[in-house]
């Protein structure tokens, strides 16, 4: 009965939040519509609504769950229901074990999701920006490390300018289960139609030892389909992920930028339980909020840095994103030595 009952609170906690969290984004994405969007149509807010609650929802989630816990504990101090357990031999650890039990389904939902669902939600954040949101800076005609998936090929455009069709540094490669059929570079190019021509390209064709050099063309995509489909790490579903991940490696890519991307999706997800535990300690200590409060924001502040640590040092720095976790793996650190106190039923 215990275990329900916190389970429930929690929850009602954590479900009032959302209402909250979805009623703020929701409003705000029908006012950017009309006030922002060149083409303010009926269908378009469903969409803008959805994409806007579900992005924000995935960076601040673990925000959400600390205020949850905050706002459960009130009640839960005011009535001292976990001093009266603790007199029954019952462990802090016990007594909040369906908070933390829900906060790691959380994070195990959040993952999942990352896998292809919320690839997919920016993904149509960005055309719905592109498509139907006011004119950007001519910069946007401007793409960097375009990857694109051809069948059984991968291209990369180093840096296409949509302005004149010029295209650099590019290469394809053709796989046949797994193995590397062919290999095609070149340093420059133009994009003509639905075809990207390139000079003096170098082709390697490791099935017949061949290599030569020629100009060739490749079929792509359009002009105006690269502009809203030019992919990003934060478009790609995991398998490709992974798979552009490995391929980077063969081929003597910053094979980093992907494992960065891989290694923010983890931290996002499993921040819901990494700054929930130690807070919850601090908490049962002080049985006030002031002083936790201050923790929360340091912890939510490690969170963000930590993100944009990672994909800095692979982006700008090409080396490995590990070094741009240890603010996180601090946190980490924290929690499982909160942990520990939690089931000895430590207190201040």
């Amino acid at each position: 009965m215990l275990f329900f009952y916190n389970l429930k609170e929690f929850l009602k906690a954590f479900a009032l939040l959302s209402v909250v969290f979805v009623s703020i984004l929701s409003l705000y994405s029908v006012l950017d519509v009309i006030l922002l969007y060149k083409v303010a149509s009926l269908h378009i807010i469903p969409k803008a609504m959805l994409t806007t609650v579900l992005i924000s929802f995935y960076y601040t989630a673990p925000i959400i769950n600390s205020l949850s816990l905050m706002l459960y504990l009130k009640r839960i101090f005011s009535k001292s229901y976990d001093r009266i357990a603790s007199t029954f031999g019952i462990s802090p650890l016990r007594f909040f074990a369906p908070i933390l039990l829900f906060s790691v389904f959380l994070s195990l939902t959040q993952f999942v999701l990352s896998y292809s669902l919320y690839p997919k939600t920016f993904k149509m954040a960005y055309l719905l920006e592109k498509e139907f949101k006011k004119g950007k800076p001519q910069e946007e005609l401007l793409l960097n490390n375009l990857w694109l998936n051809l069948n059984n090929a991968y291209i990369r455009i180093g840096f296409a300018d949509l302005r004149n069709k010029k295209v650099n540094d590019v290469f394809l490669v053709s796989l046949r289960e797994s193995y590397i059929t062919e290999l095609i570079t070149a340093d420059e190019g133009y994009w003509e139609g639905e075809n990207i021509k390139l000079k003096n390209a170098e082709i390697n064709i490791f099935e017949k030892e061949l290599r030569k050099r020629a100009d060739v063309s490749i079929k792509v995509i359009s002009l105006e389909e690269a502009k809203a489909f030019g992919e990003r790490l934060n478009h790609l579903s995991m398998d490709r992920l992974l798979s552009l991940y490995l391929l980077a490696g063969k081929i003597g890519m910053n094979r980093e930028l992907y494992l960065a991307e891989l290694l923010r999706r983890l931290v996002v997800s499993f921040a819901n339980i990494v700054i929930l535990i130690p807070l919850l300690l601090i908490l049962i200590r002080e049985r006030a909020f002031l002083k936790p409060s201050a923790f929360l924001l340091l912890y939510a502040s490690v969170y963000i840095f930590s993100l944009n640590l990672v994909k800095v040092v692979a982006e700008e720095f090409g080396r490995n994103p590990l070094i741009g976790l240890v603010p996180f793996l601090i946190i980490c650190f924290l929690s499982l030595r909160s942990l520990y106190y939690l089931s000895k039923g430590y207190r201040v």
